[in-house]
């Protein structure tokens, strides 16, 4: 299946664009929290076992969503943390300015 220039320019698959958003949704939603790895793979994955590949896909899904400006990243006891930073339009990963 094709994917969009800006999923090629940011490494990311349509399965991971999705999770992106779904976590992108739940940080911009709680604004005052940061959630680990774990706790955000649980909100947008759900619970059952996953592979460790789909596990570290994730992972690097998070890492893009920083990259992007969307969310910061920070470790705390050896554990990532992302938190909400800027308003960001989901279609393009880019900042919305509208909302600054």
């Amino acid at each position: 299946m094709p994917i969009s220039k800006r999923q090629l320019e940011l490494g990311i698959d349509s399965e991971a664009e999705e999770w992106m958003r779904q976590a992108y949704h739940l940080l911009a939603e709680n604004r005052d929290l940061a959630y680990s790895t774990w706790e955000l793979h649980e909100a947008v994955l759900g619970t059952a076992p996953f592979p460790d590949a789909k596990s570290q896909k994730f992972a690097g899904v998070l890492d893009i969503l920083a990259e992007t400006g969307a969310a910061d990243k920070g470790v705390v006891d050896e554990t990532d943390y992302y938190i909400f930073r800027h308003a960001i339009d989901t279609n393009t990963w880019e900042r919305d300015l509208s909302k600054v």
